[in-house]
């Protein structure tokens, strides 16, 4: 028996007998409780109508409405009174969930991970954290089924035309002669793409998307891409720019801007920072970019990209090791990483980011997930969201009996 199910004999006799003593709207909302609470979310559906009808403002029942559509497989009209009910209230808890669930449904990856990284629902901590990680292996195959699908239309793409606006940005390459830069690789590119991020006319790719493609090209664990492939890796990435470049020394940084749709170079520059001032690298080069693709910036996105993720060096070379033992799948070691990264540096917020949405240990393997179907995907998405509930609903009911307070929002609607 689901949790939803577990109301007493007696609880649904004293429910009764105060619905037949209230009036007909809340007798009828109270109906709809019950209702839920057994799964017959088809008999819910037109009480939940007829008030969202008569209360269009009403968040809570137009989110329940919108939960119910989801759980009868009605989902386009789920995604549209989820998607209503967020306009009325930007970021309500529920109704952030239910929709991610129902996008992944429809097979919009992206929008259900968009949706999902801005749930912020405090009264169900549980559920938040599990989401986080749920979203980064939604990710994962998402951006794994893109790839395959990318390198497989690769002639069909080659006339494309890519927006002018797209930027990729690839792992620097440690040429170094004692490699020591080499934890640095991906920290730098996902501390640029973050920086990148903040300049709002551009469109950056997400580093899980263009690691995924990079393994499917068989560019190995480090993923380096050089001016020789780097157009081939924009077309199929859809970026008409690509940022490479290299590492050496006590840091000599050089970057290239490459056309993708043409192959050629449309900018190079060279710095040289000192170790202590390594934290400067990532606002340099995304300054550069910007200046080599012409683009103004504000004064709020300059003061936003001239913020430090971190200064402290070995919490980036943790964080850096992190992301590649994300990268090959080893949930694990990657928390630890992200882990020692946050010991180091407590406030980079990157490596927080990266321990909060880091998958557990007993989930699924990086080729599980490239070779998960829609249906494996959903199913692995509802399931996920219902263990969260439950073992929400657990904990507040332990602390409830504790003394200690709960969360304060069990439930699955």
């Amino acid at each position: 028996m689901s949790t939803q199910k577990k109301i007493s004999i007696m609880w649904l006799s004293v429910l009764l007998a105060v619905l037949f003593f209230t009036g007909c709207t809340t007798m009828d909302l109270m109906k709809v409780e019950v209702m839920l609470s057994q799964e017959n979310y088809s008999a819910a559906i037109p009480i939940l109508k007829d008030y969202v009808a008569e209360n269009p403002d009403s968040v809570r029942e137009r989110s329940k409405l919108g939960f119910a559509y989801l759980k009868t497989g009605r989902i386009d009209e789920a995604i549209d009174t989820l998607e209503k009910t967020i306009e009325i209230q930007p970021g309500e808890p529920y109704a952030v969930l239910y929709l991610g669930l129902a996008y992944i449904n429809k097979e919009k990856y992206s929008k259900a991970i968009d949706v999902w990284q801005g749930l912020n629902d405090p009264n169900r901590p549980l559920v938040e954290s599990e989401i986080k990680r749920l979203t980064t292996l939604i990710q994962i195959a998402d951006s794994q089924r893109a790839a395959k699908q990318a390198i497989a239309n690769e002639n069909e793409m080659r006339n494309e035309k890519l927006d002018e606006s797209t930027v990729a940005v690839c792992y620097y390459k440690d040429v170094s002669q004692n490699k020591e830069l080499q934890g640095f690789q991906k920290g730098l590119a996902a501390m640029v793409i973050s920086d990148l991020s903040k300049i709002n006319s551009l469109t950056i790719v997400e580093r899980i998307r263009m690691q995924a493609l990079l393994q499917e090209m068989k560019l190995g664990q480090t993923g380096i891409v050089d001016q020789k492939t780097a157009p081939r890796v924009g077309r199929l990435i859809g970026a008409e720019n690509l940022v490479v470049g290299t590492l050496s020394g006590d840091i000599q940084v050089a970057t290239t801007l490459a056309s993708s749709s043409t192959g050629k170079i449309k900018g190079t520059t060279t710095a040289t920072i000192s170790k202590a001032a390594f934290f400067e690298i990532p606002k340099g080069i995304v300054l550069d970019t910007a200046q080599i693709m012409g683009v103004e910036l504000t004064d709020e996105e300059k003061a936003a990209i001239g913020t430090p993720h971190t200064k402290n060096y070995s919490a980036a070379l943790h964080y850096g090791l992190a992301l590649d033992a994300l990268d090959a799948g080893h949930w694990e070691n990657a928390k630890n990483l992200f882990a020692k990264a946050l010991r180091e540096d407590p406030q980079f917020k990157l490596a927080q980011n990266g321990h909060e949405a880091c998958p557990g240990g007993s989930s699924p393997t990086i080729g599980q997930l490239a070779a998960m179907t829609a249906a494996e995907i959903t199913s692995m998405a509802e399931t996920t969201v219902d263990h969260a509930i439950e073992n929400q609903i657990a904990a507040d009911q332990v602390a409830e009996e504790t003394g200690l307070g709960g969360g304060g929002g069990g439930g699955g609607h």
